[in-house]
């Protein structure tokens, strides 16, 4: 058993020293250097998928329509999954009221059922006006910052960015124990994308903030029962030639999760759908053609669907080791120092495990402990992926998290005033 543990610890400290040594390697590259204001700007057509959005959607729209952009530039496609509340309703009021505005184009595309956000997607990008060379998602539930799309056009005057996202910036981070260790989180995940993109590109995409030049993605469809949109596409850009960059100075704004169980409804759904990219994608790593990107595809499969796997077994026997030396009739300190050196390097390893995810789970001030939990957490939650995938259960089709809507309207009211 001590083996068998020692193996999977090894295992990950592998994967992820790999991970942090790449990171700091690739932050160092000079990179595409500063984005130039560039004087022409390319026609967008942005996507805006709703499902039961009467709560937010009104101040979605407003975001869009004061972004400083020429609005003739702009068309607006809000795609609607049959929602049973007035989302529909609000939007054709929301533009009945701005009926003086003729230069901004607005569409509605009503789907006669719910089939799930990639389906949605696939529709819109197809019905966009043949005019617009870029497309972007957006989701109701965020905020863009001031300027966003002109960073958008702007990236795409360089001719070999076929994708762009953004940095997510969490408005009530410091409100709840979950939302801070999602903040905790990002940090991490800022860095390796700013890392990937520099070295080459990302295969993970936010779909919240997600824009990609038409030519890229044309030959391109969403696997419409895999979700993961988002980072689909920008793997498609990269398969068509382009790069798929992060730029972290183009900001957007959302809601964590307020509590655990918003959090995992949010969490397994985005696991599900990034296992399954990493998987479908996996030749990629092997596929010379993709240049310095098949190191990047090869870290984040391993800290996708290897590493948690390892992190649950390793777990599973330090728990056990400990539970069987404990019941041992002759167990005692004695006894202990008596042991092996690697049932003794094993056990310290536990208790020092053990005491980190503690102190993050009580709220400890211990040095490592909150992030030690948030990375457990989240292996956790990728492992409960993998066997949602196996067992056959797909969430495409997502659960909204209503406590996040709920949040960020009540932000929006406040923000009127």
């Amino acid at each position: 058993m001590s083996v068998v543990q020692a193996i999977m610890a090894l295992l990950v400290i592998m994967i992820l020293s790999i991970s942090v040594i790449a990171i700091i390697r690739w932050s160092n590259l000079p990179g595409l250097g500063l984005l130039a204001e560039s004087p022409t700007l390319l026609p967008i057509s942005v996507i805006l998928p709703t499902w039961n959005e009467e709560k937010v959607i009104s101040a979605k729209l407003d975001e869009i329509f004061s972004q400083d952009y020429p609005r003739e530039l702009i068309e607006v496609i809000v795609i609607d999954s049959a929602s049973t509340d007035s989302t529909i309703k609000i939007v054709e009021n929301w533009i009945l009221e701005r009926g003086p505005e003729k230069t901004l184009k607005y569409r509605i595309i009503r789907e006669d059922e719910r089939k799930g956000k990639s389906a949605s997607i696939n529709r819109a990008f197809s019905e966009a006006h043949p005019d617009s060379e870029i497309l972007m998602m957006s989701d109701v539930d965020c905020r863009l910052s001031k300027g966003a799309l002109k960073r958008i056009s702007n990236w795409f005057q360089i001719e070999e960015i076929g994708a762009v996202t953004g940095r997510q910036v969490l408005l009530n981070s410091m409100q709840s124990r979950k939302a801070s260790e999602e903040s905790s989180y990002r940090d991490f995940f800022t860095r390796m994308r700013s890392a990937e993109s520099k070295l080459s590109s990302t295969p993970i995409f936010h779909g919240e903030c997600a824009a990609y030049r038409r030519e890229a993605i044309s030959s391109h469809k969403l696997i419409e029962n895999a979700n993961a949109d988002d980072s689909q596409m920008a793997v498609s850009a990269v398969k068509s030639g382009y790069r798929a960059i992060y730029d972290s100075q183009m900001l957007f704004f959302e809601m964590a999760p307020p509590n655990g169980r918003s959090s995992r409804i949010q969490k397994v759904r985005r696991a599900q759908g990034l296992v399954r990219h990493f998987w479908r994608n996996k030749k990629m790593i092997v596929d010379r053609k993709f240049g310095d990107f098949r190191r990047i595809m090869a870290i984040e499969f391993s800290l996708h669907i290897i590493a948690p796997i390892a992190v649950l077994l390793g777990f599973l026997m330090g728990l056990a080791h400990i539970c069987l030396v404990m019941a041992e009739p002759s167990f005692s300190s004695q006894s202990l120092g008596n042991l092996p050196a690697i049932e003794k390097t094993m056990l310290i390893s536990d208790a020092t495990v053990f005491l980190l995810l503690l102190s993050g789970f009580l709220g400890i001030p211990f040095p490592g402990g909150r992030l030690s939990l948030t990375f457990f957490n989240y292996m956790l939650t990728l492992v409960w992926a993998q066997v949602l995938i196996i067992g056959g259960k797909s969430l495409h089709q997502w659960q909204q998290v209503t406590d996040v809507r709920d949040a960020l309207a009540e932000h929006d009211r406040k923000s009127k005033y």
